[in-house]
């Protein structure tokens, strides 16, 4: 890629996507950040990366139903109505799908930046790191989430704990994202 405009537009989308995602400020039952956002924001790095990753348009179709989701979420919390639980297979699907998304999404970033980062920068492991952690976390959030009821106050210390590694690693992805961005061609 000659033209580091849409690797810097591509690696900016895929930064603040992570910010809609990994942030979650509600207002009663309704997030003031929404999640489906940052899919959107995903699909748009994509589609600016995916001539530099061939890999990424894979995860397009993927995207789309992580959007659609989430955004029925959203607008299911509207009116106060939540949809996780209502469908056990497609909760289930949605976790897988979205631990896939996001597992590819940054190893293919891992890539990127290993192509482009500056001589000494190491944000490749750095995107390599945060994205095993975030897996382990994401998997570990699903499985307890489908844990008896009974041991509920076990496990609902251990996913409070797991959320905020979970916010923590988000945070540290926006960063190693931004700083990046920042150390590409203008």
């Amino acid at each position: 890629m000659s033209d580091y405009s849409n690797l810097y537009k591509g690696v900016s989308r895929a930064a603040w996507g992570y910010f809609f995602i990994c942030l979650d400020i509600n207002i009663n039952t309704v997030s003031v950040i929404p999640s489906f956002i940052g899919y959107i924001l995903f699909l748009s790095a994509v589609n600016y990366l995916k001539d530099e990753e061939r890999e990424l348009s894979l995860l397009y179709g993927i995207g789309v139903i992580l959007a659609l989701w989430n955004g029925a979420d959203w607008i299911a919390s509207l009116v106060a109505f939540d949809l996780d639980g209502v469908w056990q297979f497609a909760d289930i699907l949605i976790g897988i799908l979205s631990l896939y998304f996001h597992f590819q999404f940054f190893t293919n970033l891992a890539s990127l930046a290993a192509k482009y980062q500056p001589e000494g920068d190491n944000s490749d492991s750095k995107f390599l790191h945060c994205r095993t952690v975030e897996t382990l976390v994401l998997t570990a959030l699903t499985i307890i989430s489908y844990v008896n009821s009974h041991i509920f106050a076990v496990w609902g210390a251990l996913a409070i704990g797991m959320l905020i590694i979970y916010a923590v690693t988000g945070i540290c992805l926006m960063i190693a994202l931004f700083n990046f961005r920042r150390s590409l061609p203008a």
